[in-house]
């Protein structure tokens, strides 16, 4: 009779861990004794969807229940700048917040502690970027190929931190957080499929989940020699871009975002390319993965980008990547003109001396 009600028990337990559709986080503070702090803000984003959710301190209003339909990495904030905002995962969990003058203290957690090992160099690439913008204006190459060191040290490691964890956790509620960060770089988005199948099914089933999903399909249909998927979408300029507007001609579909340095540092390759090629039967149409239109409308001024950009501004959700299954930046499709894809993610030096053999005839 026990070995039939532990297995009921068990039985039940494990309905409810595969028909779990929502999930939550409680949060709790306290008054700040600092006075200009009326507002604590929780932001995070599902799916490309941004959501912000508050508390009005300077009301008393110190307690928040809120649902979620998967675990998210968010950022806890206030109104005040001089509070430094903190980072922290939502999942089922209670969140006991304590404000001082210039920080925001979250209660320890195995599941925050976790959180804060794998995005440790989220808190150090910042010390960089004053450098990379003094380097950047002087045009440092050297300074720059030195920077550049320092990144790819920090992304390799993220890499291996996430990874590693991922295969160690594949039950946790980072397990779909650690598996986006080191897929993330993947070239070929096609290549995660097999660690994809081995995520629970909360994640598999999750708004990002189903997105993952999506770029896999659109990566594993997106190959060199296979025809490019038709699409729509809005200029920097307010006009409606498909991919038939350049009908005939030979088209870099080129994936980049304002906030991505190697794209950006590309920049100048890609204008002497297009100068050398636009009047020779090639076009390029950018596809920027950005979120918020002044950043990229600032990028493309400031980089002097003269060819079609478009965007929904829905980040790394863009409607055209997950088309394509592109995950990471810099990422581009040749296409000829007949709409097939001929090469994929080609290097400056590779694109020029390609588009040299097919146009200077």
């Amino acid at each position: 009779m026990k070995k039939i009600i532990i297995t009921s028990i068990l039985a039940i337990n494990c309905l409810t861990v595969f028909t779990q559709k929502s999930f939550f986080y409680n949060l709790s503070t306290t008054l700040s004794k600092n006075e200009s702090v009326t507002k604590l803000y929780i932001s995070y984003e599902i799916a490309g969807i941004k959501f912000k959710d508050s508390l009005d301190i300077g009301k008393k209003h110190l307690t928040l229940k809120k649902t979620l339909t998967q675990p998210v990495a968010a950022t806890i904030s206030t109104n005040s700048s001089k509070v430094e905002q903190a980072s922290v995962m939502l999942a089922n969990n209670n969140l006991n917040i304590i404000l001082t003058d210039n920080s925001i203290l979250i209660n320890k957690s195995k599941l925050q502690d976790d959180f804060l090992y794998l995005t440790a160099n989220d808190r150090i690439r910042p010390n960089y970027f004053p450098l990379y913008g003094e380097l950047s204006a002087k045009n440092d190459t050297i300074g720059l190929n030195k920077l550049g060191v320092v990144f790819d040290s920090l992304k390799n490691n993220d890499i291996i931190k996430s990874y590693d964890y991922f295969k160690a956790n594949k039950t946790s509620f980072l397990s779909l957080f650690s598996f986006n960060r080191y897929t993330t770089f993947f070239a070929d988005y096609s290549k995660v499929e097999k660690d994809f199948a081995i995520l629970p099914m909360w994640a598999k089933n999750s708004s990002d989940g189903k997105n993952i999903l999506a770029k896999i399909e659109g990566a594993k249909s997106a190959q060199v020699n296979t025809l490019a998927k038709k699409f729509v979408q809005q200029s920097s300029t307010g006009q409606k871009i498909s991919l038939d507007t350049f009908k005939g001609k030979y088209i870099l579909i080129d994936f980049w975002a304002s906030w991505c340095a190697p794209c950006r540092k590309e920049h100048p390759n890609l204008i002497n390319t297009y100068e050398q090629f636009k009047n020779k039967n090639f076009e390029i149409i950018s596809v920027s993965l950005d979120s918020e239109n002044d950043n990229w409308q600032r990028a493309i001024s400031k980089d002097k980008l003269t060819w079609t950009q478009v965007s929904d501004l829905k980040g790394q959700q863009n409607d055209i990547a997950i088309q394509y299954g592109v995950q990471s930046v810099p990422t581009n499709f040749l296409i000829n003109p007949k709409g097939i894809i001929i090469a994929k993610n080609l290097t400056s030096e590779e694109l020029y001396k390609k588009l040299e053999t097919l146009l200077d005839e």
